[in-house]
């Protein structure tokens, strides 16, 4: 099945606010105990790069792993940096929140100003028109230690197959967030193409690809 893309922003309050309130407990604990397993012993990063954070429910479980890090949260959404903000508020004390950063920009114009000790994404590259924006972006962003990991959708095989992860997943959701889902799936990429990807900017040599579920794939540093 071809990818047919969806809207790189979700600019609409409504759509933003949704997504907010979805219940993503099991894919996104799931998401987290994989990214735990995959972290090199005794890796304490002390600066944190989330990529595309959304409303903040990765953001919020990632800064609970790492309390005393520096973290940056980054979105190209208005609506979506808010939502992170007002939950991260809820978790950040006082004394901390000067190390703390939010950026309301899109990953192709982002370029920090020190690379971070750990690349944190989920659900982004297949927002983007361009892939190889996102991978830019990654690139920019690390140095030669740097943790990498990535989550995000996989494209299923056929209209039929999407159709079935909606009622199988989504099925209790309101319409807006099936409507959401469904056009994530398409616009989602495989592993094969996430592989070719790699290749083209010279970081399959970093990075391995693996499905986790029947609908979600990680990609994440080689253990060295």
């Amino acid at each position: 099945m071809i990818r047919i893309p969806e809207p790189e922003l979700m600019d609409d309050p409504i759509q933003a606010e949704s997504y907010a309130k979805a219940d993503f407990e099991t894919a996104h604990s799931f998401l987290v105990r994989k990214f735990q397993d995959r972290l090199p012993l005794r890796f304490i990063p002390e600066s944190i790069l989330d990529l595309g954070c959304g409303p903040g429910d990765m953001s919020s479980r990632l800064y609970s792993q790492f309390p005393n890090a520096n973290f940056t949260f980054l979105d190209g959404s208005e609506f979506m940096l808010d939502l992170c903000k007002k939950r991260m508020g809820t978790l950040v004390s006082e004394k901390r929140k000067n190390k703390i950063q939010f950026k309301k920009e899109l990953i192709q114009d982002f370029v920090p100003e020190s690379p971070f000790d750990l690349i944190f994404s989920n659900s982004l590259l297949h927002h983007l028109h361009d892939p190889f924006d996102f991978w830019a972006g990654v690139q920019r962003s690390i140095h030669e230690d740097s943790f990498i990991f990535i989550s995000d959708l996989m494209r299923p095989d056929s209209l039929t197959n999407a159709n079935q992860l909606i009622e199988r997943y989504a099925n209790n959701e309101p319409e807006i967030l099936k409507r959401d889902f469904y056009n994530s799936l398409l616009a989602a990429y495989r592993i094969e193409e996430v592989k070719e990807m790699l290749e083209i900017v010279r970081l399959d040599s970093k990075l391995i690809v693996e499905p986790v579920t029947d609908r979600h794939w990680i990609c994440h540093s080689k253990p060295k």
